[in-house]
């Protein structure tokens, strides 16, 4: 599965207490990889923050703290008992607050069902008295608590996810096979279209209006999806040749984590997980999601903001202009769609790390700063991803385009070369990678687009009319 020597093992130091416990715990006793249990429990406690908090970079730059993960790992590595304890308190939760609200739920359905009857009735009047009309459908929208709860979503369908999110508000799709993806990539659609735009504006939080003919407009304003999937091998390699899921940005809105392979070393006798650290992680989780029914419940729809104290800050702008920018010139030349969203990452993990230290202190997220501690931590933990998604990226770009691609980079390194026409550079490069100059001009293209070089037509000899094109190479390119 490509060349892992550039990964580096999950920091989970960097993670909060509890979560860097039970991530231990969880790792120990199914003798697992801990990036698979880190990974999980990251992205799944960022849905206990998704539509409560925004971590502000700066004045026009904040980000949600909702975290869409995918693990990559071959069959018997684990994933499913993996996911199971870190689900657990999420679905214990949810079961626990249906079954206490079961009569309640139950009662206001059948009021709403009335309602509606008499709503219908009323429509097919000609003398219908509209005032009258008006005021049951106020009625009608005025009851809540008349739906049974969904924390963890999985196989749903685009239809049913926008159903389901316009109940909750918030949702958690969580399992341990990433089949379910393809109900988005068109599976089950009439003409097979992928439907990933709610998926993609979930990501964000950015407002969805679904226009259907089949049944009425649904606007959800603040949609919000945590996405913790797993899969093996070669779901990923149709997921990474798929256009629909690479050029929509589907793939760059995802943390990648490929984990060790320990088969072959594991024994049955494992240490199991404490008691109290089970107990401990149950109640914190329980903690966060009362804190957000109880805001969804009581109609508070805004999102507090979290700030920066002025270390943690200049931390954050050091990354950018220091590393990030390089390196999507460099090493995430061809990742360079994750890449452009590393930065945004780095502070949505920032603001859950914020927020879960402060929850264990006691303290309310928005009424304290987030710190340079809490933010090295979070940049620990993003070139963790970083490097996961590079690998990720380079294990779907060992097409011929990207032999041919890092040739011309190869021989542009060696040579020195800060400006060259193309044909001189398609003279050096020559050799069977390359079919012939235009299957070249395809390729420098390709490298244009990511920021490699820029190129310019200039005029040619001899008062040739078609001119040439001089390459101008960026000089970060010889930046190691």
């Amino acid at each position: 599965m490509g060349n892992r020597s550039n990964l580096i093992d999950f920091p989970v130091n960097a993670l909060p207490p509890i979560l860097r416990e039970m991530a231990l715990a969880i790792s120990r006793t199914t003798l697992s990889d801990v990036s698979m249990a880190a990974t999980s429990i990251l992205s799944s406690v960022s849905y206990c923050f998704s539509g409560q908090f925004r971590i502000v970079g700066k004045k026009d730059h904040s980000e949600p703290l909702v975290i869409d993960s995918l693990i990559v790992a071959e069959a018997s590595f684990k994933k499913s008992p993996v996911m199971k304890l870190v689900a657990k308190p999420y679905q214990d939760y949810v079961q626990e607050y249906n079954e206490k609200n079961k009569a309640l739920i139950l009662e206001n359905q059948a009021k709403k069902k009335v309602i509606a009857n008499k709503l219908a009735a009323l429509e097919k009047k000609a003398d219908a008295d509209t005032k009258e009309m008006s005021d049951l459908a106020i009625e009608l929208s005025s009851i809540t608590n008349a739906d049974f709860r969904r924390i963890i979503v999985d196989d749903i369908t685009p239809e049913s996810l926008v159903r389901q999110l316009a109940i909750n508000g918030t949702l958690l799709m969580m399992s341990d096979e990433a089949g379910s993806l393809g109900n988005f990539n068109g599976r089950y659609s009439a003409n097979g279209a992928p439907n990933l735009d709610l998926l993609l504006k979930s990501w964000n939080g950015e407002t969805f209006i679904s226009d259907r003919i089949t049944r009425e407009s649904v606007i959800l304003y603040k949609p919000y999806v945590s996405i913790c999937l797993a899969c093996q091998p070669y779901i990923w390699d149709s997921m990474i040749g798929n256009m629909a899921f690479r050029g929509s940005g589907f793939l760059a809105r995802l943390v990648y984590c490929f984990p060790k392979d320990l088969r072959g070393t594991r024994k049955y006798n494992t240490e199991p997980i404490p008691d109290e650290l089970s107990e401990r992680y149950h109640n914190l989780i329980y903690t966060l999601l009362n804190y957000k029914f109880q805001r969804f419940e009581l109609h508070q729809a805004d999102e507090k903001l979290l700030f920066l104290d002025e270390k943690a800050k200049d931390e954050y702008v050091f990354l950018h202009d220091q590393f990030v920018e390089k390196q999507l010139v460099t090493d995430m030349a061809f990742c360079a769609d994750w890449g452009g969203k590393f930065h945004g990452l780095v502070l949505r993990i920032c603001g859950i790390l914020h927020c879960i230290k402060t929850v264990l202190n006691g303290e309310k997220p928005d009424e304290v700063k987030v710190s340079h501690d809490t933010m090295c931590n979070a940049i620990e933990i993003g070139h963790y991803f970083r490097l996961q998604a590079i690998y990720a990226y380079g294990l779907g770009d060992t097409d011929n385009q990207t032999l041919q691609a890092e040739r011309i980079v190869a021989k542009i390194r060696s040579k020195n070369i800060t400006q060259i026409r193309q044909n001189d550079l398609y003279k050096l490069c020559r050799c069977k990678l390359f079919k012939n100059a235009q299957e070249f001009a395809e390729v420098i293209a390709v490298l244009e687009e990511y920021g490699y070089l820029k190129s310019e037509t200039i005029p040619g000899a001899n008062n040739n009319p078609k001119g040439c094109t001089m390459l101008y190479i960026n000089p970060l390119m010889f930046r190691q």
